[in-house]
């Protein structure tokens, strides 16, 4: 996979014609390179609301933007474009993004791609991410995608993450997926939440079971 610093240099050479543009140039993403926070946004948003392809690259070089709030901004951008292309980039920046912040912003985009992207690659963040801020959004994602093979998967880290958060993310996952509630509260006891998780097992993995060759969907890496 290309690395976003190789796509940073990509985009500034493709973009140099850009940057020699007159002053009254009101090219969409002209100010994708600018120190102002204010106008990266702007940039970034008039080429999400464009929907091409050929933006994806300028905006995942604003991920790279030194302010947090930027680069989610550019994140959010990169999800409203809804393709392969779009995917691949979030994806790269999930792998390669240190701020937790950007990379659950990351993990919230990845699910509302429906099929261009890959349920695993949601399971190995639910999995392996080091933030409970972005193990909890993967496991919304997870259940926004609807992919009833990972439910089992959901229900283990109902049972076993270590944090409240994701906990009570994965709970509310499944029970969107199957359309029951087990009563599940996170300021419960630990005996009454013990309860809760061993009625979401039975329950869950039954539904899941049946559920699953009527869907018959398991997506792909693309």
């Amino acid at each position: 996979m290309v690395s976003r610093y190789g796509v940073l240099m990509s985009a500034l050479a493709a973009g140099a014609a850009g940057l020699l543009c007159a002053a009254g140039c009101t090219e969409p993403g002209q100010g994708i390179n600018s120190p102002d926070s204010r106008e990266v946004v702007t940039a970034v948003n008039e080429l999400a609301a464009r929907g091409s392809d050929d933006d994806v690259m300028q905006i995942e070089l604003a991920t790279i933007n030194g302010d947090a709030q930027v680069a989610a901004e550019a994140v959010r951008a990169l999800g409203a474009i809804r393709s392969v292309e779009a995917a691949t980039a979030l994806k790269r920046v999930a792998v390669e993004e240190r701020r937790p912040e950007v990379r659950e912003e990351v993990a919230y985009q990845l699910g509302l791609q429906g099929e261009e992207v890959p349920a695993p690659f949601l399971e190995q963040l639910i999995l392996r991410d080091t933030s409970p801020r972005v193990r909890a959004a993967a496991a919304s994602s997870l259940g926004r995608l609807r992919v009833w093979v990972d439910i089992p998967l959901l229900v283990d880290v109902a049972e076993k993450d270590a944090d409240a958060m994701v906990q009570s993310r994965a709970v509310a996952a499944v029970e969107s997926m199957i359309g029951i509630g087990v009563g599940y509260d996170s300021r419960a006891s630990a005996p009454e939440r013990r309860k809760a998780l061993a009625r979401l097992r039975g329950v869950a993995l039954t539904a899941g079971a049946a559920l699953a060759p009527q869907d018959g969907r398991r997506e792909g890496a693309p």
